[in-house]
């Protein structure tokens, strides 16, 4: 995150880069990548407090953070696929027939062919072991070949069945899904506004409490965060268990089976505590997270 100290009238000027595509990886089997999440989670307290509001003769510095919640405009949806054969060519008749049957498929959830693409991952030898008698040798067994495929669309109800129909041409891995917004530039721009309007009125109240007068160009910090919701996913499971005890008396070996104890992840996104402003404070769709924080400095009047 850069942080920029420009003055005030460039502030109220600035054209803001153009972030349109910027997307957001969430869920997927990619949870499963990462053995500490909570380690990799978002913090919003790294930014400064809203609370900030200081005083002295000199100068007055104010803080204001703002967060937006906002639901995703469309959907990236990347789906793993291998095949198996004893040739190169076997393996990719294969699995095009496949990549070509889903995408068939896919069209009565309005996925259009353009908004498929086909990445080609890899293509490897695979090797097995013939054992004759106490002997084993390492032999070349033939070819598999990995393909992924990205799907864009903008309808989340067809998220679940498009993979329920991947299912059926033995597509099972949900690698990932990008959430992303078109408008993320004037979501900037309508935060900045807010974030100064805030300010201002926070200016006027201390002023006036302390009876000071500004003077000069005020000076301004801004820090704009787009928080994905891939950081935010913690995991946790959930379940008690017996402890066993060990006669150490009794010598008989023995053999412990542990019981598999489900794990499962779920989205803890930014807490709506300590801004000075929250917007869409109860969306429950899971979506992009926007933190605008804006610091202003003025300088006071020592004259009066």
């Amino acid at each position: 995150m850069k942080t920029s100290v420009v003055p005030i009238k460039l502030i109220l000027g600035l054209v803001f880069l153009t972030l349109s595509n910027l997307s957001a990886q969430i869920s997927g089997n990619q949870v499963y990548g990462n053995s500490n999440y909570n380690a990799h989670n978002y913090n919003a307290e790294a930014l400064p407090n809203n609370s900030v509001v200081a005083i002295n003769d000199n100068v007055l510095t104010v803080s204001v953070k703002i967060l937006c919640n906002k639901k995703a405009d469309g959907f990236v949806m990347t789906l793993g696929l291998n095949e198996e054969d004893a040739t190169v060519a076997g393996c990719s008749k294969k699995i095009n027939a496949r990549i070509a049957g889903f995408i068939e498929k896919i069209k009565s959830e309005g996925v259009k062919k353009e908004n498929v693409y086909i990445d080609f991952i890899s293509q490897t030898k695979i090797y097995d072991f013939e054992v004759n008698g106490v002997n084993s040798e390492q032999v070349e067994k033939g070819f598999e070949i990995k393909k992924n495929i990205i799907i864009t669309t903008s309808n989340v109800t067809s998220l679940e069945k498009i993979i329920a129909l991947a299912a059926a041409f033995e597509i099972h891995d949900v690698i990932k899904v990008d959430y992303f917004n078109n408008d993320t530039e004037s979501i900037h721009t309508s935060l900045f506004e807010e974030a100064l309007v805030l300010a201002e009125a926070k200016k006027v109240r201390y002023l006036k409490a302390f009876g000071k007068r500004i003077v000069g160009t005020p000076t301004a910090t801004e820090e704009f965060a787009t928080v994905f919701p891939k950081t935010q996913y913690k995991m946790y499971q959930a379940f008690e268990s017996a402890e066993l005890e060990v006669n150490n008396y009794n010598r008989t070996p023995y053999l412990k089976k542990i019981a598999r104890k489900n794990k499962t992840f779920y989205y803890d996104g930014l807490s709506s505590a300590g801004f000075d402003k929250v917007i869409h404070p109860n969306q429950t769709e899971v979506g992009m997270q926007y933190v605008m924080t804006i610091t202003m400095h003025y300088k006071i009047d020592t004259s009066i």
